[in-house]
């Protein structure tokens, strides 16, 4: 049991005067005149990092969307996206009826759509937003509407 004891103060010595002798090491090399390299935190702040990859985020203002006691309307969906390694984003947006690229540099957009149950008492359109810019997001809802 002593000879544990023993053994723990010496690393627990060892230790707490290690730690004391890098730091004091360091400041009397740098009072000596020499330079001391910088820590790693100091050269993170000191350098503006570029970042390779940057992740492209899409969505909508509400992706699932029921609409009851109508067999038809013009719906406006609202999309947003964001994020990426330029300006400017390709956007594809399907609203389950039609296809619509389009080239944006901005961040959302609203867009209108006429669904009609035609014979249906319900029907579900599924809605894809697919957004480009060094990397690619997608988000996926639906438009159901009930009569």
């Amino acid at each position: 049991m002593k000879m544990k004891k023993l053994l723990f103060s010496a690393l627990a010595t060892t230790f707490v005067l290690g730690v004391g002798y890098t730091s004091a090491s360091a400041a009397a090399l740098e009072d000596a005149g020499y330079t001391v390299s910088p820590t790693a935190l100091e050269v993170a702040e000191s350098e503006v990092i570029t970042p390779y990859y940057v992740p492209v985020e899409a969505g909508f203002g509400q992706a699932r969307e029921t609409l009851n006691n109508t067999s038809s309307v013009n719906h406006s969906k609202k999309l947003n996206w964001g994020g990426g390694a330029t300006a400017t984003y390709q956007v594809s947006y399907n609203d389950g009826i039609v296809t619509r690229d389009f080239a944006a540099n901005y961040y959302s957009t609203s867009l209108n759509t006429q669904y009609s149950l035609g014979p249906y008492t319900q029907y579900t359109w599924d809605n894809t937003l697919r957004v480009s810019n060094g990397s690619t997001a997608t988000a996926t809802g639906y438009v159901k509407l009930v009569r």
